[in-house]
């Protein structure tokens, strides 16, 4: 095998070719490392791309070569390795070495100790007819001249034993190309980037996109957010967003505390024309930058899930970075542990992203207790609520995997709960936000918790009656007595209550595979409006509708719109050339009574106490 020394030499030479700054590379680090080189401009017009590795120094005769399995955040089997491609491996003379592909994510090398290079084809996720589908944000795009998304676990794989070494990437880029990330870079000029990681969980866990620059930033009390979007019609621009999105990130950071514990955070934006090939879209966490995959709408449409999901998805700056447990620290890319708390991970980030809004005035308390509502609504008809959430979260790969999507649902609703819980044991002083800090500074991004002993803990931090929380209603089968935690705040809560509002469309409409709401049964005011099944309603009053935004506009519906008052629908609708046109319909609405359930509405009388802890909750 090549030598260190001489490794390095090598690597520098080829980047003598290309750069006058490559000098400086030799003396990156002295240490033992891997070296990646990608070049952008001779990916393929199959969405592929050579990646070339010159290889740290290993002297076992046998070595394992692996792509993940899984990573953090997606709680899905993935099989990385599903997209790698003729792999070969050479020693430093240029000759071939043994290379047997063990399974779909581990190749076997028998290098003797010569190992020197590996090369190996990537193919991307966003264009690939390869079952299962990855869902975007967690894939890469290599869409050459336009944009390429790159998930650095999609491209960059790792020998068995070390995972901990450093990395660094050398990437040529297309002139104009900017790359927007977390990734510490080191060196740059117009045609190469150099990115270095202190290890392979560093390197997966920052995302690039590289494209035509489209970028925004904005502070958040110490942490420098950037966004990059990618548009291909140029309906969205990032300054729009970070202009509409401000306000909310001042939100966050107060609601933090003023201190974060990150310099930088990325936020990256990939918008598609047409149908995802996953069917969904949505964002992924890492813990100091945002993957985010969606349908390409005008700015104005999409402000508000972006909002919505980025208040989300920031908010796991806290957790997982500061707060998480071994098997997050310690994650095994090829056989993962679960953790018993995604009620802590997905469930409180989920909540703050909502709790943060409402008290800091960016949504009204109206808008918080209907969002608090659909999310009793889900949980309870939708999924097994009285499944232990300890259970739930270390078989969510597997055995309840169908009931993961209810962590931001009744995982939220855990969180609340316990921070009323929290607030009425102290009296309004201490609440979830001061717990997530106590356990911050108990351990740190450099010190996990331990997964059995997170409660016990929780415990002797705050009050011995929060350790039988836990144990009924998030290791137990016990339903969330809602009523009774919303009384602290003076909230009461009703399991049904019926009222009168216009009807909107009388339809019962579903998601088809573009997130278009398609006509499936009519009622007494479609009827009246004309509607066919198999119509998609593409507009109401002028706005236009989706799966994305339907509930939403509903509820402004019946707030705005009047008994008798003339409502307008735009359908597409299949002409007989089976043709989908335009149609316009109008009639004028009338009342129809409908059932609301797990209505939560102000207490009429509150004490004193009530008020006072409602205060401290929502600011209110």
């Amino acid at each position: 095998m090549a030598s260190k020394r001489t490794s390095i030499i090598i690597f520098a030479v080829f980047f003598l070719t290309k750069s006058l700054f490559s000098q400086e590379i030799i003396n990156l680090s002295p240490e033992n490392r891997y070296f990646y080189s990608i070049d952008l401009n001779k990916a393929t017009g199959d969405h592929r791309i050579l990646v070339e590795l010159t290889v740290p120094e290993m002297s076992e005769e046998l070595v394992e070569f692996h792509f993940p399995k899984i990573v953090p955040g997606t709680y899905a089997i993935y099989n990385f390795g599903r997209f790698i491609s003729d792999l070969k491996a050479f020693d430093s003379e240029g000759n071939l070495l043994a290379a047997e592909k063990l399974d779909t994510n581990r190749w076997k090398i028998s290098s003797g100790g010569n190992l020197h290079k590996v090369s190996f084809w990537v193919s991307d996720t966003y264009h690939s007819n390869v079952k299962p589908a990855v869902f975007e944000p967690v894939g890469s795009c290599i869409d050459s001249g336009k944009v390429f998304v790159l998930n650095n676990y999609c491209l960059f794989g790792y020998f068995n034993g070390y995972k901990e070494i450093p990395f660094t990437i050398s990437v040529t880029k297309p002139l104009g190309f900017y790359g927007t990330t977390s990734l510490p870079l080191v060196q740059t000029d117009e045609n190469n980037d150099v990115y270095t990681a202190k290890n392979y969980f560093e390197l997966h866990d920052n995302p690039i996109l590289y494209t035509i620059p489209d970028t925004a930033s904005a502070m958040v009390v110490n942490t420098k957010v950037m966004l990059s979007v990618y548009s291909p019609n140029k309906k969205v621009n990032a300054s729009y967003l970070i202009k509409h999105t401000k306000e909310l990130f001042e939100a966050q950071g107060k609601y933090l505390g003023g201190t974060l514990p990150a310099e930088r955070y990325s936020i990256l934006v990939y918008m598609y024309t047409g149908a995802s090939k996953s069917g969904s879209a949505g964002a992924l966490e890492h813990f100091k930058s945002t993957t985010l995959s969606y349908p390409e709408i005008p700015n104005e449409n999409f402000v508000e899930p972006f909002k919505d999901i980025v208040a989300h998805e920031f908010f796991h700056i806290v957790t997982p970075l500061t707060i998480h447990s071994k098997e997050i620290h310690d994650f095994d890319f090829i056989n993962p542990k679960m953790s018993r708390h995604l009620w802590l991970y997905e469930g409180s980030t989920e909540y703050y992203a909502h709790h943060a809004q409402v008290k800091f005035g960016i949504i009204s308390l109206e808008q918080f207790l209907k969002k608090i509502q659909r999310k009793i609504f889900v949980s309870s008809l939708y999924f097994n609520d009285t499944l232990p959430f300890t259970e739930l979260s270390k078989g969510a790969l597997d055995i309840h995997k169908p009931q993961y999507i209810n962590v931001y649902a009744k995982g939220a609703l855990i969180s609340m709960c316990i921070d009323l819980y929290l607030l009425k044991l102290s009296g309004g002083k201490y609440g979830l936000q001061n717990l997530k800090s106590s356990l911050a500074e108990m351990y740190g991004p450099d010190k996990p918790f331990d997964d059995e002993e997170l409660f016990d803990v929780i415990s002797r931090l705050t009050y011995p009656e929060v350790r039988d929380f836990f144990r009924e209603y998030v290791e137990d089968h016990e339903k969330l007595p809602y009523k009774e935690f919303l009384s602290y705040a003076g909230f009461e809560f009703y399991e049904k209550m019926e009222r009168e509002v216009p009807s909107m469309i009388g339809a019962g409409v579903e998601s088809d595979s573009a997130g278009r709401l398609m006509v499936t049964e009519l009622r007494e005011f479609g009827k009246t409006l004309k509607l066919q099944a198999g119509d998609i309603i593409y507009s109401v009053n002028g706005t236009e509708l989706s799966i994305i935004n339907f509930y939403k506009y509903s509820d402004e519906f019946s707030s705005k719109v009047k008994d008798g008052d003339e409502v307008t629908v735009v359908v597409l609708r299949k002409n007989k050339n089976g043709e989908m046109k335009k149609k316009t319909l109008k009639a004028n609405t009338f009342l129809v009574k409908i059932t609301d359930q797990f209505v939560i509405l102000p207490a009429k009388n509150p004490t004193a106490e009530q008020l006072e802890i409602r205060k401290a909750w929502i600011n209110k």
